[in-house]
């Protein structure tokens, strides 16, 4: 559950849960109409949502990750799976 949130919330290509299903759905179950799919004559524009963190916010998440330290037995070293130069969590 952590994954897909995390995931979401960096606008992680290819592993987020918003996805152009789940925006087709917005209309059925919820009343949010900033979020919901625009049609063109040409094309379906899925608009940015306001949960999701810019480049520089991102940068300090990682930075912040990359920084943890556990003690020994209660999580594992997180900072090794940070790639700051790729903004990536392994």
């Amino acid at each position: 559950m952590f994954e897909n949130i995390f995931n979401t919330v960096m606008d992680m290509k290819g592993k987020k849960k918003d996805n152009m299903e789940a925006r087709m759905d917005i209309p059925l179950f919820c009343h949010y109409k900033n979020i919901e799919l625009v049609y063109d004559e040409l094309y379906v524009a899925k608009p940015n949502v306001n949960f999701t963190l810019d480049n520089n916010a991102q940068l300090i998440v990682y930075q912040w990750l990359k920084s943890l330290c556990f003690p020994d037995g209660h999580a594992s070293n997180i900072s090794r799976l940070v790639n700051l130069e790729d903004c990536i969590l392994y």
